[in-house]
């Protein structure tokens, strides 16, 4: 059974998460919420990147709400706020937070009301919460006390 993956924040880092986790069946892309540009903007930005280059895969936006990656068809967004983005809806288990905003536990909070199993944000996190770093403290990692 495969990991259903949103994500939020489409920038940078949102797109360099969908490059790697397209190279893993374990995960299933299913939406991406990002407020700036539509489908156009994100479909060429996932395509073209200066620093890493072109993408393999063939890309294009197939309407307002969706764009299609090789033969895959993924749901696009561009609400302004986690709890506003259907995520239970779309059968959500895992959401990339990749906008830089939403960082504490209160703000996470509007995600798992919406349904989602768990939240990796890709910047730092304040308060009580363990924030990972590859190479550098990951064997703090207890997979038997942390799920995805």
């Amino acid at each position: 059974m495969s990991v259903r993956l949103g994500i939020n924040g489409f920038g940078r880092m949102g797109r360099l998460g969908l490059r790697a986790a397209w190279q893993w069946p374990e995960f299933d892309i299913v939406h991406l919420n990002e407020i700036q540009g539509g489908t156009p903007a994100a479909a060429h930005l996932l395509e073209f990147d200066t620093v890493h280059g072109r993408w393999d895969q063939k890309v294009e936006p197939l309407s307002d709400d969706s764009l299609r990656i090789d033969d895959k068809t993924v749901t696009f967004s561009e609400h302004a706020t986690p709890g506003q983005v259907p995520w239970r809806d779309l059968g959500i288990d895992l959401v990339l937070e990749c906008t830089g905003k939403f960082r504490t536990p209160e703000a996470l909070q509007p995600y798992f009301e919406a349904g989602v199993k768990n939240v990796i944000v890709s910047a730092p996190v304040s308060q009580d919460t363990l924030n990972l770093v590859v190479g550098c403290n990951d064997e703090l990692f207890d997979p038997q006390q942390h799920h995805l």
